[in-house]
């Protein structure tokens, strides 16, 4: 998945939202996930910019396809192999 993932070039990490931000990101379904199935794979993407310097949670429109391309060929990899 991350192969696929950083398929137009650009550089993932993986980890906890704590280990990858810095900051707990509490309340999310993987969160639940996780609650109820323990043991059960759970995925949060947090996708581009990677740094808040580069206006965070803000995609130049630029970057909307690519993104889109990189989080759809990881979800094809993760559904062949489920």
């Amino acid at each position: 998945m991350m192969e696929a993932l950083e398929s137009q070039g650009m550089d993932y990490t993986m980890g906890t939202p704590f280990q990858v931000l810095g900051y707990a990101a509490s309340g999310g379904s993987f969160d639940w996930a996780l609650q109820e199935k323990p043991g059960i794979y759970s995925y949060c993407y947090e996708l581009r910019p990677r740094f808040i310097s580069q206006g965070h949670f803000i995609l130049h429109p630029d970057y909307i396809v690519p993104t889109g391309e990189e989080v759809l060929r990881s979800l094809l990899v993760l559904s062949q192999n489920i």
